[in-house]
């Protein structure tokens, strides 16, 4: 009873996938939303139109939105917006002029026309010659503005009149006038001849662009609010067929002006209101909450559901395509977004269930051209026919008894004949694909897992290599059913377990196997290990845990890891190369690698499928949108039919394509740039500058900006938080750096020069854009660093220098005249003046009394002496007396005047002295001067020598002046005048110091610093 329920189940699961498969549906992740929840302004949407730079204008009825794919920004009557609009109540059409860059809208009833590069707003009223209320606007075929205005609350009743009027020089000129009838219901709209065609209450009618009535149709009469009146929507596609939505009966009708005949196309209650042409010529039709489409074949499919599965709304207002082929449906609560392209894949065994449905491994063709697959999550073998019959084949053992695959079974392969299919489990699974019945080869059983898969390959020569471990690796032919272990007598420390996949090598009797744990091996079949690559070797493989492997047509191998992406080893083993999430792959998990001719390779994921061109580094990636039945594949699930069809299965069946048919590459749009904002730390304040409708020639950075960020957008708007961006700031970095999905990019207190920063994106599929957005900066010096300001210091500090070695210099001049002045003041009043007195005292002496004579000579001396210590000072001060020459001259005066008269002979050396003109500064001078003076007076006073040596020498550090008489030694030793403690100090002052030496005659040494 059980296995029969488990059978039902089975049967039914397989009824709902054909039922699948049969039904026009519809794949809901092919919409999208946009709400206020992701920034919109309000809820309520009427329009939507684009400009040249792919940028979105959203109507609301609380103002106007600018959206770039992340950002908005806000025109509302908030007078402190400073996007300021008069009104915001937008409720009807809106249209982009690309002659002047510029959008048009009603709001209020009121026209306006917004200059998107300069954010300026005009309005239009009576002056501009509208006659009223502005009902509708619209662009004709030639790019000319058109409005249908109404007088009805402006004139007498019964005397209204509807307008249609077109702008030119500024104003709006009547085309054509029409008597008002009942309401005020209107549309225009043109056909694919340039006519226009106005359809009101009165009727339709037809006219040229110059307003010439060619044609007038009443297609529909129906009761409004007691007053019968033939308005009625209409659309006319690329291929002029004219199609209108009667009110009086719902659905779809096609008019046929010359045989004035009407054909209804589309039977349903509901009240079509507007209708929209894709890029594909599918016909989109909207009622209030109802949206259909029709393809090119006039097949209609119903979007209604999806639309409310996705978003609560109650009434469509408008339908708009963008440049990429979106449909925007704007609603009263918000916008869905709607890919309009034909789906690119097929689904196999999929489940109505979303997310998680029908699981599907180990996929396999039998010899009638079915496609078989185990069912995981049913534990059954289903099979499609080559006329899409769906069918599950039961299986049985010989002895009848049911079997069941499970996920130990995920790899399947058939024999040559493709009558027969193995697969690995509690043993090895001989399957009959005719009748189910399945030979067990029970005593491979401990070869394989119990739980998890088991990795089985069937070699070219028709044997099959199975075994979880390198000790249970078993070659097993079929036919011979002999068997045999690829490893014999290897020991535990060298047996790898968790052999995860097999893949043949080109090198003869060589297997590739990718383990859990332990990287790649290359094995040859007579049980030698010839290559590994893992963490350990050299190329190092990033992630030990390998899914899938191939090996190219050279004889590398590419790699798919658990968590490390899609690895790629060179056939001289020197390079391993890595590509992950960052370099556009969907997902760092690779499940399956098939490859598509010499330089594709198609690569299923945990998220999303995969199309790598070997030679450009690229990704094309596919997911649900694209009509993937779910996003996740699974391990040991992809296989290529004899008839070139690929198949890749995952969490919910089986994804069926034919390459040729996916080469078409639709590149995404430009990226453009946005604007530029900041900090400046000098103003305190933050800027931010809109670049989105003007060109930027170069930006500008102040030197005390903080910080500034870049904005830019990739008008790619579905699943556009799949869009990815690499950035590049010439000048300042090296190398292309992903910023993911980051809409921007922040440099923080960039080094003053001059940079261009780089901008490359890939929409949701990894597609990359049109253009590498390429923007100049110059960040600006600080003042204080430029070549002006330095050149001004520079000027500035010589000038200051040079005032003040001005100014020195007249000092130094200005004292050396007053030095002079004094010595020779000196000299000539002070000198002859002390000389006088001593010359009197001496005459006087001469005829004094003895008692006087000796006051008389102590006068003389003090007066002698005097002269003498008034004549040194006059010597040191005298600027004309300032050379070494002139202090070796003075010495060599003042020792001949002290030692002579005693009998003490004295020899000055200075011949080490090279620069006698060489000025020495006054106080130098007169502490030398004095210093040996002392020590001179000293030698006369208290030595009993009578030679006396006097040394002035340069060294290589300094200079030093020795005074050594040849004396007796003292025991002790007294000075007069200025004294030793005197000599001391003028030494301290010159920073040199005094050493006194007595023995063998007493010396003087003064070490200086400096040289002479």
């Amino acid at each position: 009873m059980r296995s029969f329920l488990n059978s039902l189940y089975g049967l039914l699961s397989l009824f709902l996938c054909l039922i699948h498969l049969q039904i026009d549906a519809q794949n809901p992740s092919q919409i999208d939303v946009l709400t206020t929840e992701d920034g919109l302004l309000f809820r309520d949407v009427s329009d939507v139109v684009q400009d040249n730079k792919g940028l979105l204008w959203i109507g609301t009825a609380q103002g106007l939105n600018r959206y770039d794919g992340q950002h908005f920004k806000a025109y509302t009557s908030d007078i402190q917006n400073p996007f300021f609009i008069e009104e915001d109540f937008i409720k009807s059409n809106m249209l982009y002029n690309e002659l002047d860059n510029s959008v048009w809208f009603l709001a209020n009833d009121k026209l306006f026309q917004l200059d998107i590069a300069t954010d300026s707003i005009h309005s239009y009223n009576g002056n501009h010659n509208l006659k009223g209320q502005v009902l509708d606007i619209f662009k004709a075929p030639d790019d000319s503005i058109w409005a249908i205005t109404d007088d009805y609350w402006n004139v007498e009743k019964g005397k209204a009149k509807q307008y249609l009027q077109k702008f030119e020089d500024g104003k709006f000129k009547i085309v054509v006038s029409v008597d008002r009838y009942k309401r005020g219901f209107n549309q225009l709209i043109s056909d694919a001849e340039g006519f226009i065609w106005w359809t009101t209450t009165r009727g339709t009618n037809k006219y040229t662009l110059e307003g010439e009535l060619l044609e007038s149709h009443v297609l529909d009469t129906y009761n409004w609010n007691g007053d019968l009146i033939h308005y009625v929507p209409q659309f006319v596609s690329s291929n002029n067929t004219h199609y209108y939505f009667p009110s009086s009966r719902g659905g779809i009708a096609i008019f046929d002006s010359t045989l004035k005949t009407s054909k209804f196309i589309f039977n349903t209650d509901d009240i079509i209101r507007r209708a929209i042409e894709d890029q594909d010529h599918n016909i989109w039709f909207a009622g209030n909450k109802t949206l259909y489409r029709m393809d090119t074949k006039g097949h209609f499919g119903d979007y209604t559901e999806l639309l409310k599965s996705k978003l609560d709304y109650s009434t469509i207002n408008n339908l708009f395509i963008d440049k990429n082929g979106l449909l925007w449906v704007a609603t009263d609560n918000g916008l869905f977004k709607v890919k309009t392209e034909k789906q690119l894949f097929s689904n196999l065994f999929k489940s109505e269930k979303e997310g998680w449905g029908n699981s599907m491994r180990g996929i396999f063709e039998g010899a009638d051209g079915r496609i078989f697959s185990l069912c995981e999550s049913k534990h059954q073998l289903w099979y499609q026919t080559k006329n899409g019959e769906i069918d599950s084949l039961p299986l049985k053992t010989e002895n009848g008894k049911p079997l069941s695959l499970m996920y130990d079974s995920s790899f399947l392969f058939t024999d040559n004949t493709k009558t027969y299919a193995y697969a690995a489990g509690r043993g090895i699974y001989k399957i009959n694909l005719k009748t189910g019945q399945t030979k067990v080869y029970s005593q491979f059983s401990n070869h394989n897992k119990v739980y998890g898969p088991n990795a089985l390959i069937k070699l070219n020569d028709g044997r099959l290599l199975f075994g979880y471990t390198l000790e249970f690796l078993t070659v097993f032919n079929p036919k011979t059913e002999e068997s045999h272990s690829v490893f014999k007598n290897l020991n535990e420390q060298n047996n790898i377990a968790d052999l995860q996949f097999f893949e043949e090598s080109r090198d003869e009797n060589c297997i590739w196997i990718g383990t859990k744990n332990d990287g790649i091996l290359k094995i040859n079949l007579n049980g030698t290990i010839l290559k590994s690559y893992n963490s350990n070797t050299t190329p190092k493989l990033g992630k030990h845990h390998v899914l899938c492997l191939k090996e190219d047509n050279d004889g590398s191998i590419w790699v798919g890891t658990y968590g490390g992406g899609l690895s790629h080893i060179s056939t001289d083993e020197k390079t391993l190369t890595n590509f992950t999430k960052i370099n556009g792959l969907p997902d760092d998990n690779v499940v399956g690698i098939i490859p598509d001719g010499n330089n594709k390779l198609w690569i299923s994921t945990y998220n999303g499928l995969a199309l790598f061109d070997k030679t450009t580094k690229e990704f094309k990636n596919f997911y649900t949108e694209d009509g993937l039945s779910h996003n996740e594949f699974n391990y040991s699930s992809f296989f290529k039919d004899s008839e070139g069809l690929y198949y890749f299965g995952g969490m919910n069946g089986i994804n069926v394509f034919n390459p040729k048919t996916l080469e078409k590459s639709v590149r995404p749009p430009a990226i453009q740039f946005l604007g530029i904002s900041g900090y400046n730390s000098r103003t305190k304040e933050s800027y931010e500058k809109d670049f989105a409708q003007t060109e930027l020639q170069e930006f500008t950075a102040s030197p005390y900006d903080q910080y500034f960020e870049v904005s830019w957008s990739l008008p790619s708007y579905f699943q556009n938080n799949k869009n990815t961006f690499s950035t590049k700031l010439e000048g300042f970095e090296d190398r292309w750096f992903y910023q993911g999905n980051a809409t921007s990019v922040r440099y923080n207190k960039l080094p003053a020069g001059d940079y261009v920063l780089k901008v490359k994106g890939a929409d949701s599929r990894g597609s990359e854009s049109a253009n590498i957005l390429s923007i100049p900066i110059t960040v600006k010096q600080i003042f204080y660093k430029r070549w002006w300001f330095i050149v001004l210091v520079l000027l500035v500090v010589s000038a200051f220098v040079y005032a003040i070695f001005r100014y020195r210099l007249q000092q130094a001049l200005a004292m050396e005249r007053l030095r002079t002045k004094i010595s020779s003041d000196l000299h000539d009043d002070v000198g002859s003046l002390l000389s006088g007195l001593a010359m009197q005292t001496e005459l006087m002496e001469a005829t004094a009394s003895e008692a006087d004579r000796t006051r008389l000579h102590k006068i003389a001396t003090i007066s002698r002496n005097a002269v003498s210590q008034m004549r040194d000072l006059v010597w040191s001060i005298d600027s004309r007396r300032e050379t070494i020459a002139d202090l070796i001259e003075r010495m060599r005066e003042l020792a001949e005047e002290l030692l002579l008269p005693k009998d003490i002979a004295f020899e000055i050396d200075a011949s080490s002295i090279k620069n006698l003109d060489k000025k020495l500064p006054a106080q130098t001078k007169q502490h030398i001067f004095l210093i040996f003076k002392e020590a001179i007076n000293n030698i006369v006073r208290h030595s009993d020598a009578d030679f006396v040596e006097i040394y002035l020498t340069n060294r290589s550090k300094g200079c030093q002046l020795i005074i050594k008489d040849n004396g007796s030694e003292k025991t002790t030793y007294k000075s007069s005048g200025l004294g030793l403690s005197n000599m001391a100090m003028r030494a301290e002052k010159l920073k040199g110091t005094l050493n006194l030496k007595n023995g063998n005659g007493f010396e003087v040494c003064l070490d200086l610093p400096f040289n002479m």
